[in-house]
């Protein structure tokens, strides 16, 4: 099957041309059409297989080019609705859109639609760990690795992916890839065509994400001035991804969990239960155990949602996908800034591989870019890195610790000593130590067992 042609119906002039110049970057073929017009007559050319149909157009709407489009069986139709427009995006499903999403759409979101319902030629597809020097990719998320660490929790995945589990926590630190390995597993597993619906509960107030989780009745609070559809509804069948789970409103967690283990809610200002068929995959950077312990999270939703839980390692617990990640984003950033650069120079790799990424896999890309962009040699050097200066485990607060004597301490002594002087500060907690050392608290476990440090 060839790579599709996309039509992009957008009247929004920079919207519509900074997603097509992301498509085009991406290897597709795509055009924008600012009017229902231009865009009707570009579909009856037959030269395109996907459109992606905003709502709210000059000339018309996105509904009546959605009837008139019913003609083309051929053509796969993703539906671009704002928040306040979902009710329309579920009639549009209805009459036959492939997909919808909300806006403003993550790249990574609007790609995996466009390659669920009109895949490209060549797409990757899961697979055993490789040996040693080769990569794993899981769908288009590129989840690398050749590490033992991922191996292990990629083999829970595959487990997962063959059953019908009600819920899943994916715990780790920010930038470790929590989001792209909650939409493999929705992937791989039996609801791969239903929804997957994500939201993140520490970007709207508590009073927000309850209407966007649930949905409201016309009249429930000021400025509810229609009836709306909820999260839980458009997941039904699906996949529910909440994201920064730990950062949700205490109040609101006992909803959460009622709705999880009753499969039914009530719309704010609703008197109907509406019974939904929703798998929960939830995420979050936070230490659980320290929130539930300040009485900021529910135990009893906490084991409601670790029916499995599945944690991924940091990437500095996993220098061994250092190479394969760059050589990925390397081959990704050369494509999309039209450079021709291969790769590092020893030197350059040999700092990649001895920093200890607090940012993560998200760090390194975003590394991995800069040097694409500052290098002109076909290697990007040490110079173009730009990585702020290490102290792996040590927080700035510490650094004075560094040194004993007027003598520089090796990176391993400085490190048991901020534990050690962590540990103390936390009156022996090892969760409070944890959270005064910024890392995750198996992170901090696993130091304690090689240093072999106790209270």
């Amino acid at each position: 099957m060839p790579n599709p042609r996309i039509l992009i119906v957008e009247d929004n002039v920079l919207v519509g041309h900074a997603v097509r110049d992301m498509l085009i970057e991406s290897g597709y073929e795509a055009e924008v059409a600012e009017t229902g017009k231009a865009a009707d007559k570009l579909i009856k050319t037959g030269r395109f297989n996907v459109a992606l149909l905003d709502m709210v157009l000059p000339d018309t709407s996105g509904k009546k080019l959605l009837k008139a489009w019913e003609k083309y069986a051929e053509l796969r139709i993703i539906v671009m609705t704002a928040y306040g427009e979902v009710n329309t995006a579920v009639d549009c499903l209805k009459s036959g859109a492939s997909e919808f999403l909300v806006k403003p759409v993550e790249k990574s979101l609007l790609l995996e639609n466009i390659e669920k319902v009109y895949p490209r030629a060549t797409k990757h597809v899961a697979a055993k760990p490789v040996a040693k020097g080769s990569a794993k990719s899981v769908s288009n998320d590129e989840i690398i690795f050749t590490s033992k660490a991922m191996e292990r929790t990629m083999e829970i995945v595959e487990m997962v992916s063959n059953s019908d589990f009600s819920s899943l926590l994916i715990t780790g630190e920010s930038g470790a890839g929590k989001g792209m390995l909650s939409r493999a597993i929705h992937r791989s597993g039996h609801r791969a065509d239903k929804p997957f619906v994500e939201i993140n509960c520490s970007a709207l107030p508590a009073n927000l994400i309850e209407s966007e989780l649930f949905g409201h009745k016309r009249g429930a609070f000021t400025d509810a001035k229609e009836d709306k559809v909820g999260l839980f509804e458009l997941a039904n069948g699906g996949t529910l991804f909440l994201d920064e789970i730990g950062d949700m409103d205490f109040k609101l967690q006992s909803k959460l969990l009622k709705a999880i283990e009753e499969k039914s809610f009530r719309r704010i200002g609703g008197v109907n239960s509406i019974k939904v068929d929703v798998q929960i995959i939830a995420a979050t950077n936070a230490d659980i155990f320290a929130s539930i312990n300040k009485g900021n999270f529910r135990l009893d939703l906490y084991y409601r949602l670790s029916v499995i839980p599945l944690e991924i390692s940091p990437l500095r617990e996993r220098k061994a996908d250092v190479p394969l990640l760059c050589e990925h984003f390397i081959k990704m950033y050369s494509h999309k800034f039209g450079r021709k650069i291969t790769g590092f120079t020893e030197e350059a790799m040999a700092v990649l591989m001895d920093y200890s990424w607090p940012g993560n896999v998200r760090e390194l890309s975003n590394v991995v870019e800069r040097g694409c962009i500052l290098s002109k040699d076909e290697y990007i050097g040490i110079e173009r890195l730009m990585l702020p200066k290490d102290a792996s485990l040590v927080p700035s607060g510490m650094v004075q610790h560094a040194s004993v004597d007027n003598k520089l301490m090796t990176l391993a002594e400085a490190e048991e000593r901020a534990i050690r002087v962590a540990i103390q500060k936390a009156d022996g907690n090892k969760n409070e130590a944890a959270r005064i050392l910024g890392v995750h608290r198996t992170t901090l476990y696993k130091k304690l067992e090689e240093y072999g440090i106790e209270n």
